[in-house]
Protein backbone atom coordinates (compact mmCIF):
# COMPACT_ATOMS: atom_id res chain seq x y z
CA UNK A 1 0.00 0.00 0.00
CA UNK A 2 1.37 3.31 -0.72
CA UNK A 3 2.33 5.97 1.93
CA UNK A 4 -0.63 8.10 -0.41
CA UNK A 5 -3.48 6.17 -0.22
CA UNK A 6 -2.42 5.15 3.32
CA UNK A 7 -2.71 9.01 4.12
CA UNK A 8 -6.13 9.26 2.22
CA UNK A 9 -7.38 6.53 3.85
CA UNK A 10 -6.91 8.02 7.82
CA UNK A 11 -7.84 11.22 6.87
CA UNK A 12 -10.88 9.65 5.35
CA UNK A 13 -11.00 7.60 8.36
CA UNK A 14 -10.27 10.67 10.74
CA UNK A 15 -12.66 12.89 8.38
CA UNK A 16 -16.00 10.40 9.01
CA UNK A 17 -15.16 9.95 13.32
CA UNK A 18 -15.17 14.03 13.23
CA UNK A 19 -18.39 14.21 11.23
CA UNK A 20 -19.81 11.33 13.17
CA UNK A 21 -19.02 12.81 16.67
CA UNK A 22 -20.67 16.49 15.47
CA UNK A 23 -23.59 15.03 14.32
CA UNK A 24 -24.18 13.16 17.58
CA UNK A 25 -23.29 16.71 19.88
CA UNK A 26 -26.14 17.88 20.15
CA UNK A 27 -28.20 14.92 20.96
CA UNK A 28 -25.42 14.44 23.73
CA UNK A 29 -26.85 17.08 26.51
CA UNK A 30 -28.88 14.49 28.40
CA UNK A 31 -32.40 14.49 28.73
CA UNK A 32 -34.02 15.82 30.18
CA UNK A 33 -31.90 19.01 32.15
CA UNK A 34 -32.83 21.74 34.16
CA UNK A 35 -32.95 25.52 32.69
CA UNK A 36 -30.77 28.06 35.08
CA UNK A 37 -31.83 31.06 33.30
CA UNK A 38 -34.35 32.22 30.61
CA UNK A 39 -34.16 35.15 28.68
CA UNK A 40 -36.18 36.67 25.59
CA UNK A 41 -35.08 39.12 23.05
CA UNK A 42 -37.14 41.50 21.49
CA UNK A 43 -34.92 42.18 18.49
CA UNK A 44 -34.58 38.69 17.80
CA UNK A 45 -37.90 37.20 18.96
CA UNK A 46 -36.44 34.95 20.49
CA UNK A 47 -36.25 33.29 24.62
CA UNK A 48 -33.17 31.52 25.06
CA UNK A 49 -32.84 28.77 28.16
CA UNK A 50 -29.41 28.27 29.89
CA UNK A 51 -29.15 24.52 30.16
CA UNK A 52 -27.50 22.92 33.44
CA UNK A 53 -24.97 20.42 31.32
CA UNK A 54 -21.27 19.87 30.65
CA UNK A 55 -19.68 23.34 30.36
CA UNK A 56 -22.45 25.70 30.96
CA UNK A 57 -22.83 27.02 27.29
CA UNK A 58 -25.59 24.69 25.97
CA UNK A 59 -28.68 26.80 25.02
CA UNK A 60 -32.32 26.24 24.34
CA UNK A 61 -34.16 28.76 22.04
CA UNK A 62 -37.28 29.24 20.59
CA UNK A 63 -39.25 32.18 18.55
CA UNK A 64 -41.96 34.28 20.23
CA UNK A 65 -43.71 37.05 19.85
CA UNK A 66 -42.88 40.01 21.89
CA UNK A 67 -44.77 43.12 22.65
CA UNK A 68 -46.32 46.06 25.03
CA UNK A 69 -49.59 44.06 26.72
CA UNK A 70 -50.20 48.32 27.97
CA UNK A 71 -53.29 49.84 25.92
CA UNK A 72 -52.48 53.15 24.47
CA UNK A 73 -48.60 52.99 24.90
CA UNK A 74 -46.64 55.63 23.21
CA UNK A 75 -44.86 52.95 22.47
CA UNK A 76 -45.55 49.23 21.74
CA UNK A 77 -42.63 48.29 19.62
CA UNK A 78 -40.99 45.31 20.20
CA UNK A 79 -37.82 46.16 19.02
CA UNK A 80 -38.11 48.56 21.99
CA UNK A 81 -37.15 45.67 23.95
CA UNK A 82 -33.53 45.57 24.79
CA UNK A 83 -31.95 42.38 23.83
CA UNK A 84 -32.09 39.92 26.19
CA UNK A 85 -33.60 40.69 28.99
CA UNK A 86 -34.31 38.56 32.04
CA UNK A 87 -37.73 36.54 32.42
CA UNK A 88 -39.22 37.56 35.56
CA UNK A 89 -42.36 35.34 35.57
CA UNK A 90 -43.65 32.40 33.42
CA UNK A 91 -47.62 30.91 33.15
CA UNK A 92 -48.95 28.70 30.88
CA UNK A 93 -52.41 28.25 29.54
CA UNK A 94 -54.07 25.09 28.67
CA UNK A 95 -56.97 27.77 27.29
CA UNK A 96 -54.92 29.58 24.63
CA UNK A 97 -52.43 26.68 24.65
CA UNK A 98 -49.42 29.61 25.08
CA UNK A 99 -46.71 30.15 27.70
CA UNK A 100 -46.45 33.73 28.67
CA UNK A 101 -42.87 35.50 29.97
CA UNK A 102 -43.07 38.56 31.91
CA UNK A 103 -40.17 40.46 30.91
CA UNK A 104 -37.50 42.75 33.39
CA UNK A 105 -37.69 45.70 30.81
CA UNK A 106 -39.36 49.11 31.07
CA UNK A 107 -42.43 49.60 32.71
CA UNK A 108 -42.76 45.79 33.02
CA UNK A 109 -45.26 45.37 30.48
CA UNK A 110 -43.61 43.46 28.06
CA UNK A 111 -44.30 40.50 27.49
CA UNK A 112 -43.17 37.36 24.87
CA UNK A 113 -45.40 34.47 24.08
CA UNK A 114 -45.18 31.47 22.22
CA UNK A 115 -47.48 28.30 21.58
CA UNK A 116 -47.07 24.93 23.38
CA UNK A 117 -48.70 21.43 23.45
CA UNK A 118 -50.39 21.32 27.11
CA UNK A 119 -51.87 17.83 28.51
CA UNK A 120 -51.81 15.60 31.71
CA UNK A 121 -49.07 12.70 32.11
CA UNK A 122 -50.86 10.49 33.87
CA UNK A 123 -52.08 7.65 31.55
CA UNK A 124 -55.10 5.81 34.17
CA UNK A 125 -56.27 9.50 34.94
CA UNK A 126 -59.52 10.85 34.47
CA UNK A 127 -60.75 13.12 32.03
CA UNK A 128 -57.40 14.83 30.63
CA UNK A 129 -58.90 17.58 28.72
CA UNK A 130 -56.13 20.57 28.46
CA UNK A 131 -59.25 23.22 28.95
CA UNK A 132 -59.79 22.00 32.24
CA UNK A 133 -56.00 23.53 33.17
CA UNK A 134 -57.01 26.65 34.85
CA UNK A 135 -55.61 29.83 32.47
CA UNK A 136 -52.91 30.94 33.22
CA UNK A 137 -51.88 28.78 35.67
CA UNK A 138 -47.81 29.53 36.80
CA UNK A 139 -44.46 27.37 36.21
CA UNK A 140 -43.00 25.40 38.75
CA UNK A 141 -39.96 23.54 36.76
CA UNK A 142 -38.61 23.80 33.17
CA UNK A 143 -36.54 21.62 31.57
CA UNK A 144 -35.44 20.99 28.39
CA UNK A 145 -34.31 18.01 26.61
CA UNK A 146 -31.19 17.55 23.97
CA UNK A 147 -32.48 14.35 22.36
CA UNK A 148 -36.32 15.31 21.53
CA UNK A 149 -35.44 18.88 21.03
CA UNK A 150 -38.03 19.81 23.51
CA UNK A 151 -38.76 22.19 26.53
CA UNK A 152 -40.91 20.80 28.96
CA UNK A 153 -42.38 23.10 31.96
CA UNK A 154 -44.53 21.80 34.72
CA UNK A 155 -48.00 23.50 35.57
CA UNK A 156 -48.90 24.33 39.21
CA UNK A 157 -52.45 22.78 38.48
CA UNK A 158 -54.72 20.54 40.02
CA UNK A 159 -52.37 16.89 40.83
CA UNK A 160 -49.44 18.51 39.50
CA UNK A 161 -49.47 15.98 36.33
CA UNK A 162 -49.97 18.41 33.98
CA UNK A 163 -47.16 19.92 31.69
CA UNK A 164 -47.02 22.13 28.11
CA UNK A 165 -44.34 21.35 25.91
CA UNK A 166 -42.96 23.13 22.95
CA UNK A 167 -39.92 22.52 20.18
CA UNK A 168 -36.59 24.20 20.45
CA UNK A 169 -33.18 24.46 18.84
CA UNK A 170 -30.46 22.98 21.47
CA UNK A 171 -26.86 24.19 20.41
CA UNK A 172 -23.94 24.98 22.01
CA UNK A 173 -22.57 28.44 22.45
CA UNK A 174 -19.05 28.33 22.26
Amino acid sequence: MSARRMLTGTFLGLGALLMTTSALAPAAVAAPVPVTALNCDGNTYKCAANLQYGDGKWLADWSVNVYHQGVGSESSSARGAAAPVPVTGLTCDGNTYKCTAKLQYGDGKWIADWSVNVYHQGVASGPSSARSAAAPVPVTGLTCDGNTYKCTAKLQYGDGKWIADWSVNVYHQG
